[in-house]
């Protein structure tokens, strides 16, 4: 028995060597300078990096500083760097109507690195990327390159454990044989393995799990239902906002008007399309005939309008639920959000889907993130209190959820 015991409790031990292992030499990846910077800089600073915005323009930003340490306390908490008496900070506290800068405080030295790379690679025109290829210990960002998987690593970690189990259910069986022979029970008896897995306790015990585990997928699945994050579908026209707002640069509210100006950001007609495609027919015969489509759906035949129109049958990527009420203007005009806000770099999207999950926890944790810009907008002169509160500085800055955007009426019918 004690040799048995010494074989299984060896197996299990290189079982469990190769996991250890594995999960020993896991490194996190370099963090994304320009994800980062989408997600805590975009909404203040301007993305050309040379121009003002609600925040300076960041170009150069290192050589204003003393110290890099001093930037990157700054970054983390400026109302601190402040309160120090350090000259510069004074000096750009004041120049910017004395509104504090948010504060970073979770930032990691690696990912404000990542940063400040990324603003001087797009002020400089040497590059927009940060490094991915180099491997940044105690980084809490992830790549947006996948790293694999570990489900490999779990089930080898549930079969040692399965084996452990079985081991000390036959230790603990061989014990109480032992105890029985020595109390003279008769007839001593070992229970067998099929006797341990066909327990009752054991059985009950797995059923318990498996309803939890049930129970879990079943909750997650249901909260996922209608939710279509990466939902990427074909158009009847492969439009690339890769080339219109990507490398010609044409503005989003120059085809999405109605983002300025209603709750729905608009599809644009054909004669938007037109605007340009009367002189842009395409260089290649791929690119030609697709703009033929345009000129069919606008009854354009090269030289003058036919009135033989047909519309393009656009399949939709946002949709909401009928009982979600979504104000493109409120958010665009009234908030000041870019549209990469919520739909992502779309300027870099040769096929566009829908890059944010747009379920009601996202959007809360946005409207509790989210700095109101009370300073540069009219529409937020009435808020007295939050304006004197600021300029005495009992308040660092004002939440959408301080002006009531959790409340459930905002939202919802």
């Amino acid at each position: 028995m004690i040799k048995s015991f010494s074989t299984i409790k060896w197996i299990f031990i290189l079982l469990l060597l190769p996991l250890s292992l594995s999960l020993q030499a896991q490194e996190t990846p370099t963090p994304d300078g320009k994800a980062l910077f989408k997600a805590n800089c975009a909404s203040c600073h301007n993305k050309n990096m040379v121009a003002d915005m609600t925040g300076p323009a960041l170009a150069g930003v290192q050589d204003r500083w003393e110290s890099e340490e001093l930037l990157y306390s700054w970054i983390r908490n400026s109302g601190a760097v402040i309160n120090s008496g350090n000259s510069y900070a004074n000096t750009l506290f004041n120049k910017w109507n004395k509104s504090p800068m948010t504060a970073f405080p979770d930032l990691k030295d690696a990912e404000i690195e990542q940063i400040l790379l990324y603003v001087n690679g797009i002020a400089t025109g040497e590059g927009p990327y940060a490094p991915k290829d180099i491997v940044v210990s105690g980084s809490s960002t992830e790549n947006t390159e996948s790293t694999g998987n570990n489900y490999w690593q779990y089930g080898l970690l549930a079969v040692a454990l399965l084996i452990l189990s079985l081991v000390l259910a036959r230790i603990i069986n061989n014990l109480k044989y032992i105890n029985q022979v020595k109390d003279g029970e008769a007839p001593a008896k070992r229970t067998t393995i099929l006797e341990q897995l066909t327990n009752k306790t054991l059985i009950g015990f797995l059923v318990f799990i498996l309803l939890l585990i049930g129970g879990y997928n079943t909750v997650n699945n249901a909260i996922d239902l209608g939710r279509q994050q990466d939902y990427a579908p074909e158009q009847p026209i492969p439009f690339s906002h890769e080339i219109h707002a990507g490398i010609h640069k044409i503005e989003c509210q120059y085809c999405h008007d109605g983002a300025r100006r209603s709750k729905h950001a608009v599809i644009p007609a054909v004669n938007t399309c037109m605007n340009c495609h009367k002189a842009v027919k395409g260089e290649t015969e791929t690119a030609q005939k697709e703009i033929q489509k345009i000129y069919d759906a606008a009854g354009w035949d090269g030289t003058a309008y036919t009135g033989e129109t047909k519309p393009i049958e656009w399949v939709r990527i946002h949709n909401l639920p009928d009982h979600v009420y979504f104000n493109h203007s409120q958010h665009v005009v009234a908030g000041g959000l870019d549209c990469q806000t919520c739909h992502g770099p779309v300027e870099e999207m040769a096929k566009v889907k829908q890059f944010s999950p747009l379920s009601m926890g996202w959007c809360i944790n946005c409207h509790r993130d989210t700095e109101v810009k009370f300073n540069d907008n009219d529409y937020y002169k009435a808020y007295d209190k939050y304006h004197e509160d600021l300029k005495s500085g009992k308040m660092e800055k004002v939440t959408v959820e301080d002006i009531g955007g959790l409340e459930c009426q905002k939202c919802h019918y």
